[in-house]
């Protein structure tokens, strides 16, 4: 996480409303990792999940502002309209080369509901809080670690997409080779 921020704040780019929005969002992913972590770390767990669909927002959302947005849809989002729903930019990314793959649309079809159970105090929440006798927290450690786990994906992803938006492969290949020096020894 800090090693991700270290890498991408203060970073420069061409300051076009496109570019503004599309790294505005992708940054926005990486500081909902940190969010995450840190409520993780200070045992907010429901709130810590909550963070996890609008990280994955964050990300399609600039990615598709960057790579796939009119200029008129940009202009429109500046002004102040919201952005179109997930599933069609999800579909217009994963037209583009290097997302053909179609892991956006299996994550969101995968995990939706529960994004939107974290998000908006739906039942996962509530069952999260109950006990046989009493009201307290009640995550389980490989939910939390799948949390972390996501999060950690989510962020470099953003990253990653930085990089893309501001052409460096430099960049791309510092990010790459931190987390694999991070993450890989523990995999």
């Amino acid at each position: 996480m800090e090693e991700c921020a270290s890498l991408v704040d203060g970073i420069s780019f061409e300051t076009t409303n496109r570019m503004r929005v599309a790294v505005s969002l992708l940054h926005l992913c990486i500081e909902h990792h940190t969010g995450i972590h840190t409520l993780v770390d200070h045992g907010v767990i429901g709130s810590a999940f909550a963070l996890l669909r609008p990280q994955f927002e964050s990300y399609v959302r600039g990615v598709w502002y960057h790579r796939c947005a009119t200029e008129k849809q940009v202009s429109s989002f500046v002004g102040g309209a919201e952005p179109p729903k997930i599933s069609p930019l999800i579909e217009a990314i994963e037209r583009l080369p290097g997302f053909s793959d179609g892991v956006l649309l299996l994550i969101k079809k995968g995990t939706w509901r529960e994004l939107n159970d974290f998000t908006h105090s739906g039942m996962i929440q509530v069952k999260a809080r109950n006990t046989r006798d009493e009201v307290s927290s009640s995550w389980k450690h490989e939910h939390i670690v799948g949390l972390l786990e996501s999060a950690v994906i989510f962020s470099k992803l953003g990253a990653v997409g930085i990089a893309a938006a501001v052409e460096s492969d430099l960049l791309a290949q510092e990010l790459q080779a931190r987390y694999q020096c991070i993450y890989e020894p523990v995999a």
